[in-house]
């Protein structure tokens, strides 16, 4: 990568271009050199593999360089440094392009009344935990894409996400600490290497 930014720890996720199937690394700052934390690990990506054009749309997984600031899930916390959110009856996602609430949790809207989408609370085991990439979150623009996390495999593609086993994904939370500003890198590895 040509820039980190202010990152000291960095989740890559990448492949060849072609598939659903990725590998996850985990790096960190350590004097002044990075050093592997994880991986590599294989991880389930989009049913349409990566693209720069990620929408509503379709089910490809968004190639870029992303902020991880906060995670939630239907279970415990397992000690995630990341701000957790236990998810309850009526979390939702708002995926629903009309909505002012586009690509935001909403805690206790059963009814739909902000937004209709992802009814956090029934989506197991994938949302047993999760970690929000922060694609196209600010600033939010309406149909570009939304609900874009790392969470835990069901064994196939996902819509846009990033899946993994659940043991992997709960070291990750318990790595990540908002200090360190933590991103993840995702696309084929030609591109993450020119970002």
């Amino acid at each position: 990568m040509a820039s980190t930014g202010s990152a000291r720890q960095i989740i890559t996720v990448t492949n060849d271009g072609s598939g659903t199937l990725a590998v996850l690394r985990a790096f960190e700052l350590d004097g002044g050199a990075w050093r592997q934390m994880f991986g590599p690990t294989t991880v389930h990506i989009g049913a349409e593999g990566f693209s720069r054009g990620f929408s509503e749309s379709n089910t490809h997984s968004p190639i870029g360089y992303y902020t991880l600031t906060q995670a939630f899930g239907n279970s415990a916390d397992p000690g995630s440094k990341l701000p957790y959110h236990h998810v309850g009856y009526g979390d939702r996602w708002v995926d629903q392009v009309s909505s002012p609430n586009y690509n935001t949790m909403q805690k206790g809207d059963a009814d739909k009344s902000r937004g209709d989408g992802e009814a956090l609370w029934t989506v197991v085991p994938e949302y047993d935990y999760a970690v929000v990439v922060d694609y196209n979150r600010s600033p939010v623009v309406n149909g570009a894409g939304s609900a874009v996390f790392l969470h835990v495999t069901d064994g196939a593609a996902t819509a846009g996400c990033v899946s993994m086993p659940a043991t992997q994904l709960i070291a990750l939370l318990r790595w990540l600490s908002p200090s360190m500003h933590p991103r993840v890198a995702m696309g084929p590895l030609a591109d993450v290497l020119s970002m």
